[in-house]
């Protein structure tokens, strides 16, 4: 069955007097829920989706968004998870299901993977994890893993809890960091020449998320704020 990419715009007011439109492409599998909410995969196999800001964000400036995740009921039963995701292939790009998140088959792309399901053959801790990845390898052993994997969750080993869970990520360009907090806990630091490593000297990036499910499922979506793109 062939997917239809759908375009949703919002007006948001950043200002009583400041009106500005936020456009997202959907994807695969990927659904519109109202408040700026989407659901990327549905508790069905082989499910991918993807979210895409339109407009592409320059990683000569720094940033810090915010977003809301949750990653579904199913704990021993429940996959694969969702990438926070940079990448040059533009808003209809879509990955492989199950193990690859969504995110694997992306070239010169960097991503932030929130993983639920351990697969022993990528080098998964048997907790839920957050790691930095580029390229769309999802391969912790391999060259393209830049940090991690560490434990999602100070709090728990599981976060395919049904709870909503906030999310902010941070770029700095001058000192080539970027960092996740997990319920407003530092999680993950990763040291990356993003703009000349990962991209070839290309500032201007897409932004969005991807998520997939495979033999195991899981209901999974995120939730943009307002003013997502704001710079430090």
């Amino acid at each position: 069955i062939m997917k239809t990419k759908l375009i949703l715009s919002f007006l948001v007011v950043i200002l009583p007097t400041i009106i500005s439109a936020q456009t997202y492409f959907l994807n695969g599998d990927a659904t519109f829920m109202g408040n700026d909410c989407y659901r990327l995969t549905d508790a069905f196999n082989d499910e991918n989706g993807t979210v895409w800001y339109a407009n592409q964000i320059d990683l000569s400036q720094p940033f810090e968004l915010q977003f809301i995740m949750n990653f579904g009921t199913f704990d021993q039963n429940g996959a694969d998870g969702i990438v926070f995701v940079l990448q040059t292939q533009g808003t209809d790009a879509l990955g492989i299901t199950g193990g690859g998140l969504g995110f694997e088959g992306f070239n010169n792309s960097f991503g932030i993977e929130f993983d639920t399901w351990s697969n022993a053959d990528n080098g998964d801790p048997l907790f839920d994890h957050i790691a930095m990845v580029s390229d769309g390898v999802v391969n912790h052993n391999a060259p393209q893993n830049i940090a991690g994997p560490v434990q999602a969750s100070n709090l728990s080993v599981n976060i395919e809890d049904g709870q909503n869970h906030v999310v902010t990520v941070r770029w700095n360009p001058e000192a080539l960091t970027i960092s996740v907090d997990f319920d407003c806990q530092p999680r993950l630091t990763g040291g990356i020449d993003l703009v000349n490593e990962i991209f070839n000297g290309q500032e201007s990036v897409y932004f969005g998320f991807t998520a997939s499910t495979g033999g195991a499922v899981n209901v999974q979506t995120v939730c943009l704020q307002d003013n997502i793109v704001a710079s430090d």
